[in-house]
């Protein structure tokens, strides 16, 4: 008989065989390593889910807790649709073809913050071939020549984060009307995928109302040390004062003035 033959002829007691043999060793190993990954992995995504919870619960308040918005870079459109911009395949976007050397993005803050810092991360040949600007875009984005630069940073050369603070002098006052927007300036006109950027991050922080020219409340006078936080309370509505036109700065608050005071003040809704 041909040895094919008596190959096939084998194979189903051979495989009956090695049905029937014990498991060996390292198959119980492997089932006992894949059910303790199993485990941590159930373990991680239920911590993770616990730490994002607890994240998203806690919200930024208050004028010293410092907050940061990050506008990814494809956010950021260019100046027309025949500007070619293109991905690295890392996340970084440069522009593909000469055009128009600007990409712009919309970004969110709270009307009142302060500008701490501006930031972008960046791969550059040379020192300032990116360059970034925060712009208020006036009442309904009629801003002239773009708007007012509230702050701006150059690049250093490299891949790296460039950063600039602003050291509290860019002021976003305007009310809700007035849009803001980033600008990312190609400066050093590199179309080659050697001047790219990921991300531009806007730190800020909350602020009260600056101190009106004129007291509201007759026991309140613009001398008084506490006038712009009791007007910034007063012009929120979060307090009319107590009778008579006045504040009563001295009176001692009640527990169930407090309640109303924070709640109001801080927006507290809470699922219940």
């Amino acid at each position: 008989m041909p040895a094919r033959t008596i190959a096939r002829a084998a194979s189903g007691p051979v495989l009956l065989l090695l049905a029937l043999a014990p498991r060996p060793a390292h198959a119980e190993m492997n089932a006992s390593v894949r059910r303790q990954l199993m485990e941590a992995r159930e373990r991680a995504l239920a911590e993770r889910k616990s730490s994002e919870t607890a994240a998203s619960v806690r919200p930024k308040f208050g004028t010293t807790d410092p907050e940061t918005i990050n506008v990814h870079a494809y956010a950021f459109k260019a100046n027309t649709s025949s500007d070619l911009i293109l991905d690295d395949g890392n996340g970084y976007r440069y522009f593909g073809a000469p055009g128009v050397p600007y990409m712009a993005a919309p970004v969110q803050i709270p009307t009142g913050s302060v500008v701490d810092y501006l930031g972008i991360s960046t791969c550059v040949a040379n020192a300032n071939d990116l360059v970034v600007g925060l712009f208020d875009n006036g009442v309904g984005g009629s801003g002239s020549g773009g708007g007012t630069l509230l702050t701006s940073v150059g690049t250093f050369s490299g891949c790296g984060v460039t950063s600039v603070s602003s050291d509290g002098e860019a002021f976003y006052a305007a009310t809700a009307d007035h849009p803001l927007y980033l600008v990312v300036f190609f400066a050093g006109n590199a179309f080659d995928g050697t001047t790219k950027f990921n991300n531009v991050a806007v730190g800020f922080r909350r602020s009260a109302s600056p101190a009106p020219a004129t007291a509201t409340f007759g026991d309140v006078p613009t001398t008084d040390p506490a006038f712009q936080y009791i007007e910034a309370l007063a012009a929120s509505g979060i307090t009319g004062g107590c009778a008579g036109g006045n504040y009563c700065p001295d009176n001692f608050v009640t527990r169930r003035q407090m309640a109303v005071f924070l709640a109001k003040a801080l927006g507290l809704r809470w699922p219940f």
